[in-house]
């Protein structure tokens, strides 16, 4: 069942990387992905993280284009998977020991919603938070505990919606293209040092 507010547990599980637009992500090309993948994933790895899911900040009028140059991209890289539900394509790498990134080139979270939304009425599904959550985070189960956003912190990313839901938000003014595993460590040492508040503010 996926974690929600009422149900929270300790440590972190799953980590959201926000940054970087559908064309800066082709610039960065098999050999850039493939350490980029690497990098992901060591860094949440030493707090025992098995999920990082990555979305671009934001997007341009080529984003599907960019979407289907980065799916030829990512056959080229080594333990690289597509998986599709609902309409929603995503790839998956996946380390030998367990950790898993989750990349969704899609820059605008509102039309991915929208989109599940849309598949699971007409699948006749339920819809509830709990489906939701599975269809719009597949294949995590797990919602997100920490939101790294690259970037200034007054312009939040036009790709997440539902993930923000119950994330710890942390900013990095930093380019895509410059994300190493030691940003991931210091956000997540941020996240260790707060009170986790799932969706609520501190009054």
């Amino acid at each position: 069942m996926p974690r929600t507010k009422e149900t929270p547990s300790d440590g972190l599980v799953h980590v959201v990387v926000c940054g970087g637009t559908p064309a800066e992500w082709v610039d960065l090309g098999v050999q850039g992905w493939s350490r980029r993948f690497a990098d992901l994933a060591t860094g949440v790895a030493h707090v025992g993280a098995r999920w990082v899911t990555v979305f671009p900040h934001h997007g341009g009028d080529d984003d599907s284009a960019h979407g289907d140059a980065l799916a030829a991209l990512y056959e080229q890289i080594d333990k690289v998977e597509t998986v599709e539900t609902h309409g929603i394509r995503r790839h998956v790498w996946r380390r030998d020991d367990g950790v898993n990134v989750v990349v969704d080139p899609n820059a605008d979270g509102h039309d991915r919603f929208a989109r599940v939304v849309s598949s699971l009425a007409r699948s006749g599904t339920t819809i509830d938070e709990q489906t939701l959550s599975g269809a719009l985070l597949h294949p995590v189960r797990d919602e997100p505990d920490l939101a790294l956003i690259l970037g200034p912190p007054d312009t939040m990313p036009t790709s997440l919606v539902w993930e923000l839901a119950y994330s710890e938000l942390v900013f990095l003014d930093i380019k895509w293209k410059d994300l190493e595993s030691i940003h991931l460590e210091m956000a997540i040492d941020d996240f260790n040092r707060r009170h986790r508040r799932f969706g609520g503010l501190d009054s």
